[in-house]
């Protein structure tokens, strides 16, 4: 201890606070990267709270009627998860406070959320919201474990979220062909299909496009362009997943 008078200890101090003046002590420069990398965790989990805040607030849309914007929120959502993946893989952040935060704006913005969005007028419906609820549930903990290098198992949730946020602003929230939606992406959901990871931000430039592209529409663009967009963007990963976003077809590209 260094208070016991040990001058071993108290010249190693001395030396390496000469280093650190210096730039060459190895403790500093073991520290920086510790330092970048939480650093880059907080932002990774501010992110994740802000995808939290905004399923929320799409909520709180649906509860005063105003499935419109709470339809562009959930867009906006998906779009940021996106962003949230990607710097994950990045920078290799391996967080289990930052995963499970991850998890529950998930949860709350492409379940909660999107589940109000089929609305709870009549008995069928709340019946569907509340299906839906359970079946991103389900996704999340037990295929979320299983999912093996490069792929998901199952429709991951954002996806069947952006189908349904599309489709409700492009039918004006038609109660029945939204519930004829939820359920076909329930069952994609719980499938035992595997869909490739969805690089669009780490692979090609055509991807990226995509993504840039989806972002303009949602801030510059229609509503109606916008769900258009982000449509048929969502249903080429479902229907094709392996001819298009998969790493072989980069390859093709």
């Amino acid at each position: 201890m260094l208070g016991t008078g040990d001058f071993g200890l108290h010249s190693d101090c001395i030396l390496c606070s000469k280093e650190e003046r210096q730039g060459q002590c190895p403790s500093h420069n073991r520290r920086q990267p510790k330092i970048n990398e939480f650093s880059w965790k907080d932002v990774t989990s501010a992110l994740s709270l802000a995808n939290m805040v905004l399923g929320l607030f799409s909520i709180f849309c649906s509860v005063s009627r105003k499935p419109q914007s709470a339809s562009w929120t959930l867009l906006i959502s998906f779009l940021l998860d996106m962003a949230i993946g990607a710097m994950n893989r990045q920078f290799n952040i391996l967080c289990k406070s930052g995963a499970e935060l991850n998890d529950f704006a998930v949860f709350t913005t492409f379940g909660l959320a999107s589940a109000l969005l089929l609305g709870a007028d009549g008995p069928l419906n709340g019946f569907l919201a509340v299906l839906y609820v359970l079946t991103t549930s389900f996704r999340l903990c037990f295929y979320s474990s299983a999912e093996v290098s490069l792929s998901y198992k199952g429709l991951p949730c954002p996806y069947a979220s952006c189908v349904l946020a599309s489709t409700s602003l492009l039918t004006k929230g038609n109660p029945f062909i939204l519930g004829c939606m939820a359920s076909l992406m329930m069952l994609f959901m719980v499938d035992q299909s595997y869909y490739p990871y969805d690089e669009i931000l780490e692979s090609d430039s055509w991807k990226k496009a995509v993504y840039v592209g989806g972002v303009f529409m949602v801030f510059f663009f229609p509503f109606s362009l916008t769900a258009f967009y982000c449509l048929m963007w969502s249903l080429s990963y479902i229907f094709f997943p392996d001819a298009v976003w998969s790493r072989a077809a980069c390859f093709r590209f």
